[in-house]
């Protein structure tokens, strides 16, 4: 499967679903660089956090589009 083939199955997910697979990579791709925070590179990676990003657009948009939180978008 591809990285866009991914992002195409999990932006049909509900967006809990949608925020749950991206927790999940973020973890997964923590445990996968562990390194002491005096050395972290935040360009180490940025496709994966790109793609959980993109993955978990809907989910916010969904969550945060909405007529009750429009009173914060003028603040």
């Amino acid at each position: 499967m591809t990285l866009q083939e991914l992002i195409q199955e999990a932006q049909q997910l509900s967006w809990q679903d949608q925020l749950h697979l991206a927790t999940r990579l973020l973890q997964w791709a923590e445990a996968k660089m562990p390194m002491p925070e005096s050395r972290w590179q935040p360009d180490l990676d940025q496709s994966l956090v790109a793609a959980a990003a993109k993955a978990s657009e809907a989910s916010f948009a969904e969550v945060w589009d909405n007529s009750e939180d429009a009173a914060y978008d003028d603040l």
